[in-house]
């Protein structure tokens, strides 16, 4: 068993190319890490002949089935708490983090029990800051970023993202790890409001992630994911005595699924999308939570 140090945590799927420059910004780390494990998710793609030939001395997790990005956080936590390590540092297989990252989060481990930086997206610094709405079960993200406006260096959060969040060890000790029903979409942000509650999660003014491409336009997945999972936060908000009021929670939701028809209705796939936000919405309403019904 490892007692302390640092363990990245990179969950990956059928995204080899992106994976190989992930690994190599992680490998670049002005402090280096103590071991990098790769989670993968069921790939098929190739990934793993990849790592053995690239990335022969890399750890891995090979999971039997792909259960999502919050599947993968969850097993590749649990695999580095359980080997003792006092920091996972976890995220997708599709950013890169910049060379001094670590060392800068590092500099700020005795304000904070989750850290996380600034990212950068392809068209420009990503707006993150945000507010919870609990009665719609979800954030609500700033037209501006205003935290670091006058000087601040670390603002406190109440939630956070899985893309290159650094985590403590006691916070998994207090809240567990993260829930694997969510799929993909709202595991972390669900996360990170339970872990403010416990301990300390901080924003730092420093661009430290690099996203190495554009925010995903919606489809399927995330029309049904987007929707479904509002209502597993909504339970999870009211099992840790947010009083959500559950009238106003329901009329958030349908007035969410108004505005996704919407949306579906001007994509290319109108009708394939539509079903997804009343599947969506029916599973949500029935508490079917997990892989949707079609992967």
């Amino acid at each position: 068993m490892t007692k302390g140090g640092i363990c990245a945590v990179v969950v990956t799927y059928n995204r080899k190319d992106l994976l190989r420059n992930c690994l190599r910004s992680l490998l670049e780390q002005t402090r280096p890490l103590d071991l990098i494990v790769v989670v993968d998710n069921a790939c098929s793609d190739g990934t793993g002949a990849m790592l053995d030939a690239e990335f022969p001395n890399l750890a891995r997790l090979n999971l039997q089935n792909n259960s999502g990005g919050a599947g993968g956080f969850k097993a590749g936590i649990q695999w580095a708490h359980c080997r003792g390590f006092e920091w996972m540092w976890v995220m997708d297989d599709d950013i890169r983090v910049t060379p001094d990252c670590l060392e800068t989060m590092l500099q700020y481990q005795d304000v904070g029990d989750i850290i996380q930086t600034r990212k950068m997206m392809p068209d420009g610094p990503l707006v993150w800051q945000a507010i919870w709405d609990v009665s719609a079960g979800g954030v609500l993200t700033l037209e501006r970023e205003t935290a670091f406006e006058h000087g601040r260096k670390w603002f406190p959060v109440q939630y956070c993202n899985f893309e290159g969040a650094f985590i403590r060890r006691c916070v998994i000790d207090r809240i567990g790890f993260p829930d694997e029903r969510f799929f993909i979409s709202g595991d972390d942000t669900a996360y990170g409001l339970l872990a403010s509650m416990h301990a300390s999660v901080i924003y730092i003014d420093h661009i430290g992630i690099v996203k190495q491409i554009p925010a995903a336009t919606m489809g399927r997945n995330a029309f049904y994911l987007h929707m479904r999972n509002r209502f597993l936060t909504y339970d999870i908000l009211r099992e840790n005595g947010v009083p959500v009021s559950r009238g106003y929670f329901l009329l958030n939701a349908f007035r969410l699924a108004a505005t996704y028809l919407g949306l579906a209705l001007r994509t290319g796939k109108p009708w394939l999308n539509t079903a997804a936000v009343v599947e969506g919405l029916r599973d949500g309403l029935h508490r079917r939570f997990g892989r949707p019904p079609w992967l």
